[in-house]
């Protein structure tokens, strides 16, 4: 029974940790920030940890409290998949605006060369 509670404490700790990434990040432009690093690891962290947790006797428990926090588990994974797609997209976005933006500083750097050299 205690090992059903450390698992369901760890259910919980994981929905405690999605709540927070949601909180801070959704809907954010995605920067490469520390911050962001850092809750994408805690993310991580509770995701093995759950999935260690899910091999034990949790999924079997006629708990009404284990099957609601196993439900919003699920609901959050599904959350936090389409997140991961937007902020996959506004990265792709970022990444095409450097590499347009770096074109247009190597032209202009190219150009005061070429016109350095004609003085």
């Amino acid at each position: 029974m205690e090992c059903l509670e450390n698992d369901l404490e760890l259910v919980r700790q994981a929905n405690d940790e999605f709540s927070r990434f949601f909180a801070r990040f959704s809907g954010s432009p995605v920067m490469g920030t520390d911050d962001e690093v850092a809750a994408m690891c805690a993310v991580e962290n509770a995701l093995r940890s759950v999935g260690v947790a899910l091999q034990g006797d949790l999924r079997n428990s006629h708990q009404a409290e284990v099957h609601d926090e196993l439900r919003l588990y699920r609901e959050n994974l599904l959350r936090l998949r389409h997140e991961l797609a937007v902020m996959e997209g506004l990265a792709i976005d970022c990444r095409a605006r450097l590499f347009t933006r770096e074109r247009h500083l190597n032209a202009a750097r190219s150009w005061c060369q070429t016109a350095r050299a004609t003085r």
